[in-house]
C-alpha cells in the first residue's frame, strides 16, 4: 500500500528538481518511478518531492499542463508569459485584455456578443469608455496598434478593431486560458520563416558559411580580407552564373555574422580561457560572512615614470608580455601588493615594491595581522584603518609572491587554510580584480604624470614633464586611499547592498564573533624573521640590536652558544630564543631603547644612515685619523724603518727555526753508545796487538792470557 501523497501528481507528469527533469511513470510504496531526459531510472521518494514542493523547489507539470504549454509556445513562437513581450506588444495586450473584459460584461447584462452588435457606434463608444474606465488610465489606447484604422479625432474608438476582430480575439483569449501573452499581435509571424526565408542559394551559403567560419578564428582575421579571398577561392560556378546570381555582398556576410551570438564570437577569437574570463557570467554567491573569514591576496604591476627630483606616472601592465627593456620616459616599474577583507572589502594590507616576492607576501600578512595606527600616523590618514584580523581562509592566485612553500607553510602554522586561485581564472578572485581597476582609475588617473591604462592612451600627455612624486608617495597615496576614502564609500558589491565597507565591519562585528585573534608569539615564529647566532656574556645581536633577559645569560653562562633567534619586524621590544639542542623557549628583551618605537627596517636605516654619515665629512675625517695613527706609530719606537731591508728578514730566521725543530732522527757525528752484558760490568778490558803484528784473521783466537778476576796488575799508587 502506497503511502499518503498530499499532492496531484498523475503519471506521466513531469518533477522539475535542482535543474532536472523526471517523467513519472508510476508510483510504489515508497515513492514516484521517474525516468530522466537521458533515460536513466531512479526512485524518487515522496519525502523529498514533498519537501521540495512545499519549499518551492521542484514544479509539478501534468501532461494536460505540457500540452497547453507547448500549443502555447506554438501559437506564440516560444512565448509563455506577457513580460517577454516589448513594451508596445505588452500595451496592446493589455488594451485588448480590458476590452474583451467589456464584452464579457456585455455578454453578462444578457446582450448576444456578435460582430454586428460590437461594430455598432453606441457599443464601441462605450467599449472605449468602459476600458478607460476599469484601468483607470486615460491614455490607454494612446500609441497603439490594435487595429488596421487609424483613430481619428472626432471617433476615438476606431483605433481598435471591429467586431468579427474582436470576437476571434475574444475567443484566442479564452482557449489559452485568458493569458495576454496571446493578445499580442503576430506580424512578426508573416511571410516565410526559416530557410524558406532566405534569398540565397545553396552555393552563396555556402560562401557565407565559409567567411564566418574563417573569421571565427584565434588570429582574429580581419572580415573584409577573408572575403577577398574567398572571393578568389571560390569562383562562381556555371549553373550560378546562368541564374544571374554571383558572390554575395559582403553586406550580407555582415549581416549574418550579426546572427552569431556575440560570445560565441569572443570565443572563437580569443580562446577559450580569455573569453571566460572576461565575458564570463562570474558568481553572485556571498563567500564569507565574519572579519578575517576570507582573505584576498593579489598583486597589480604598474610602470611607473620618475626622475631624480621625484616623479610617478604609473599604469597597470601584463609582467608575462612587458618587455624587459624599459620603453620611452620609462623609469622604473613597481608592484602594488594588496590584501582586502571579502566579508566587508575592508583594505587589510598593502605595500609598494619593486619585485613581487615572498617577502611582500610576508609584509602583507604582518600588516594584516596587526593594528596599523603606524601608517595611519605616518601618511596623515583621518579615520582609523582596518583592525588587526585573525585569517581564517586565505585566497591567492598563482604568483609567484605566493606561490611557494614558506608563504604556505606560514599561513597553515597560522592556523589559516591557504586556497590557490586557477591561473587566468578571475571568478576565483573576483573582488581583488575589481578594485585594482577602481584604485587605478579613482586615484592613479588624477595623480601628475599618469599615462593611461595602455601605451598610447594620452599621446598629447608629457608624463615625464609632470610627473612629481616619488615611490613612497605612491605609498603615502595608496595608504589616504585605502584607510580615508575606499573604505567611505557605498561598495554594490555581492553582500554588501550599497553599504560602505566601514559600515559593513560594524555590523559584522556586532552579529558575528569573528575569528581568533592571532597569537603573538606564532605570529613572530611564522611570519617573522629568523637568524642563527651565537650568545655573548651581554646577551645577543640580531643584525645588530642587541636583545638579553636573565634566562639567556643563565642558560649561555658567559659562553658562546647556537640559538635560533625570531624577531617580529613591526615590534622590536622582544625577540623569541630557541637554543640548539634542547626544547627551551626563551624570551629575550629589547636592551637598547632608542629602538624601541621603530620598526626593524627603519632600525636598519636608521644604522645605515648612521653608519655612512656625511660622506665628505667622513672622507677627511679618515684623513685626519690615518694621520694620527703614523705619528704614533712613529713615537712609539716600535716599528722600524720600512724603508730598511732589516725590518723584513725576523720571519725568515723564524721559519728557518721551525724548519730545524721539526726534524726527527739524530745529529750527525753523534758517538754510538756501547752497552756490558749482564755479570761482566766489573771486568777490566782487554789489549788488543798492534795492527801491524797481528794479521787479520776471521778465525776465533785463543786466549793469551789466563784473566786474574778482569783488572790489571797494579804497578802505581793512585795516592
Amino acid at each position: 500500500m502506497t503511502k499518503r501523497f498530499p499532492y496531484k501528481v498523475p503519471n506521466g507528469s513531469d518533477l522539475t528538481l535542482d535543474g532536472q527533469t523526471w517523467r513519472v511513470d508510476g508510483k510504489d510504496r515508497d515513492g514516484f518511478l521517474v525516468t530522466g531526459d537521458e533515460g536513466a531510472q531512479t526512485l524518487l521518494t515522496f519525502d523529498r518531492v514533498k519537501t521540495a514542493i512545499a519549499q518551492s523547489k521542484c514544479q509539478v507539470t501534468t501532461p494536460k499542463e505540457r500540452e497547453e504549454i507547448i500549443r502555447l509556445k506554438e501559437y506564440t513562437n516560444g512565448l509563455t508569459d506577457i513580460t517577454q513581450l516589448s513594451e508596445e506588444q505588452q500595451g496592446n495586450a493589455r488594451a485588448l485584455a480590458a476590452l474583451i473584459n467589456v464584452i464579457d460584461e456585455l455578454e453578462a447584462e444578457g446582450h448576444k456578443i456578435t460582430h454586428e452588435y460590437l461594430n455598432q457606434p453606441i457599443v464601441r463608444k462605450r467599449l472605449y469608455a468602459r476600458a478607460l474606465e476599469i484601468t483607470g488610465d486615460k491614455r490607454l489606447f494612446e500609441g497603439l496598434t490594435l487595429g488596421s484604422t487609424k483613430p481619428r479625432l472626432t471617433e476615438p474608438d476606431s483605433v481598435f478593431p471591429k467586431g468579427r476582430t474582436l470576437c476571434e480575439r475574444r475567443e484566442t483569449y479564452q482557449s489559452f486560458g485568458r493569458n495576454p501573452v496571446v493578445l499580442a499581435h503576430r506580424h512578426d509571424q508573416k511571410g516565410l520563416h526559416g530557410e524558406a526565408a532566405c534569398k540565397l542559394s545553396p552555393w552563396q551559403i555556402k560562401v557565407v558559411l565559409y567567411c564566418l567560419n574563417r573569421f571565427c578564428n584565434p588570429t582574429a582575421p580581419q572580415l573584409s580580407e577573408i572575403y577577398e579571398a574567398t572571393k578568389a577561392l571560390m569562383p562562381i560556378p556555371e549553373e550560378e552564373m546562368l541564374a544571374g546570381r554571383s558572390h554575395p555582398t559582403i553586406v550580407t556576410v555582415r549581416n549574418w555574422l550579426k546572427g552569431v551570438s556575440f560570445i560565441a564570437q569572443k570565443y572563437a577569437r580569443l580562446g577559450a580561457r580569455a573569453a571566460k574570463n572576461k565575458y564570463g557570467t562570474g558568481s553572485t554567491d556571498q563567500r564569507a560572512l565574519m572579519f578575517g573569514e576570507r582573505v584576498l591576496t593579489d598583486q597589480a604591476y604598474l610602470s611607473v615614470f620618475t626622475k631624480s627630483d621625484g616623479t610617478i606616472g604609473a599604469e597597470e601592465i601584463d609582467p608575462t608580455t612587458a618587455s624587459p627593456e624599459l620603453g620611452e620616459n620609462e623609469i622604473i616599474r613597481v608592484w602594488l601588493h594588496l590584501m582586502i577583507d571579502t566579508a566587508t572589502r575592508m583594505p587589510l594590507a598593502w605595500t609598494i615594491s619593486e619585485t613581487a616576492g615572498s617577502d611582500h607576501t610576508f609584509h602583507l600578512l604582518r600588516m594584516a595581522t596587526r593594528d596599523k595606527t603606524r601608517e595611519k600616523i605616518e601618511f596623515g590618514c583621518k579615520n582609523d584603518p582596518a583592525p588587526a584580523a585573525g585569517l581564517l581562509l586565505t585566497v591567492a592566485d598563482n604568483g609567484t609572491a605566493t606561490r611557494n612553500g614558506p608563504v604556505y607553510s606560514s599561513q597553515l602554522g597560522l592556523g589559516a587554510a591557504v586556497q590557490t586561485g586557477r591561473t587566468y581564472h578571475s571568478t576565483d578572485n573576483p573582488h581583488m580584480e575589481r578594485i585594482f581597476g577602481t584604485f587605478q582609475f579613482s586615484v592613479l588617473n588624477f595623480e601628475a604624470g599618469y599615462v593611461g591604462s595602455k601605451p598610447g592612451d594620452n599621446p598629447g600627455y608629457d608624463a615625464e614633464a609632470k610627473t612629481r612624486l616619488t615611490p613612497y608617495d605612491i605609498m603615502r597615496v595608496a595608504s589616504l586611499y585605502f584607510i580615508d576614502e575606499y573604505p567611505l564609500e557605498p561598495h554594490s558589491g555581492v553582500g554588501m547592498f550599497g553599504a560602505t565597507p566601514a559600515e559593513k565591519l560594524d555590523e559584522v562585528l556586532e552579529l558575528y564573533d569573528g575569528v581568533e585573534a592571532p597569537v603573538p608569539e606564532n605570529r613572530t615564529i611564522q611570519l617573522g624573521l629568523q637568524r642563527t647566532v651565537s650568545t655573548t656574556s651581554e646577551g645577543i645581536l640580531f643584525d645588530g640590536i642587541p636583545y638579553t633577559s636573565p634566562e639567556l645569560n643563565l642558560f649561555s653562562d658567559g659562553k658562546a652558544k647556537k640559538v635560533d633567534v625570531y624577531l617580529d619586524p613591526d615590534f622590536l621590544g622582544t625577540v623569541i630564543v630557541m637554543p640548539h639542542g634542547t626544547k627551551q623557549k626563551i624570551e629575550a628583551k629589547l636592551s637598547y631603547s632608542a629602538y624601541a618605537d621603530l620598526t626593524y627596517f627603519q632600525a636598519k636605516q636608521l644604522m645605515k644612515v648612521a653608519a655612512q654619515g656625511k660622506p665628505k665629512k667622513r672622507e677627511q675625517s679618515n684623513k685626519d685619523l690615518l694621520e694620527a695613527k703614523r705619528r704614533r706609530a712613529l713615537e712609539s719606537g716600535f716599528y722600524p724603518d720600512p724603508n730598511c731591508h732589516e725590518s723584513y728578514m725576523s720571519l725568515s730566521r723564524y721559519e728557518k727555526q721551525a724548519e730545524s725543530n721539526a726534524k726527527i732522527g739524530p745529529n750527525k757525528g753523534t758517538p754510538r753508545v756501547q752497552t756490558t752484558k749482564p755479570g761482566s760490568i766489573t771486568d777490566r778490558p782487554k789489549k788488543d796487538p798492534p795492527s801491524s803484528a797481528k794479521p787479520h784473521s776471521t778465525a776465533p783466537q785463543a786466549p793469551t792470557s789466563k784473566s786474574r778476576g778482569g783488572f790489571a796488575p797494579i804497578t802505581k799508587s793512585k795516592l
